[in-house]
């Protein structure tokens, strides 16, 4: 199956879950992470803000970062296929921008250098046990990962996993995908 068919099957699926579903599956997966050592020796954590339809929610993650005095590092979609990388410190910091998303208020949440991170909570509309990684097709977070160090945690629902998914020479994979039913460490 090609990526373009593969990324709008999936994410026709996750946009029919019932929002009752995202919210708890997107729970489990945060009490999941959350539960690692790589989550808690981990003082800087980059991740995204959930808000797509059907996509793992990771409110739950950006308060316990934030409870846990853990710097958060969170992007916002800019031109040209960038990421723009700010440090929230409070919820009131985030809120509803272009295309469905949520993101760090620019004048509210300063710029920040992502290589701080010693974690990168990464979006995915589908994974492969291998750390493979189909993002939504603008290359963002291909682009980003390339640049980065630090380890890389897919959230999925498991209907997101994959047996294989096509590869290009510039797509970057993850090191762990993290799930409602289970943690699979992909290197």
């Amino acid at each position: 199956m090609s990526k373009t068919e593969l990324r709008r099957r999936l994410r026709q699926a996750r946009a029919a879950l019932a929002r009752e579903v995202v919210d708890g599956w997107s729970s489990a997966i945060a009490e999941r992470l959350s539960a690692l050592d790589l989550w808690r020796h981990a003082s800087a954590v980059h991740c995204y803000i959930g808000s797509l339809p059907g996509e793992v929610r990771t409110e739950r993650l950006i308060e316990r970062a934030l409870v846990e005095r853990k710097m958060l590092i969170c992007p916002r979609v800019r031109p040209h296929g960038q990421l723009a990388h700010r440090e929230v410190s409070a919820l009131s910091q985030i809120a509803d921008s272009v295309f469905g998303l949520r993101e760090p208020v620019s004048e509210l949440a300063p710029p920040v250098d992502p290589s701080l991170a010693q974690l990168i909570v990464t979006p995915g509309v589908a994974f492969a046990e291998n750390g493979a990684r189909l993002g939504m097709g603008g290359g963002y977070y291909d682009r980003f990962l390339a640049e980065q160090s630090a380890p890389r945690v897919g959230l999925a629902f498991e209907m997101q996993i994959v047996d294989a998914i096509p590869r290009s020479a510039h797509d970057e994979s993850v090191d762990l995908i993290v799930t409602e039913l289970r943690v699979i460490h992909c290197r």
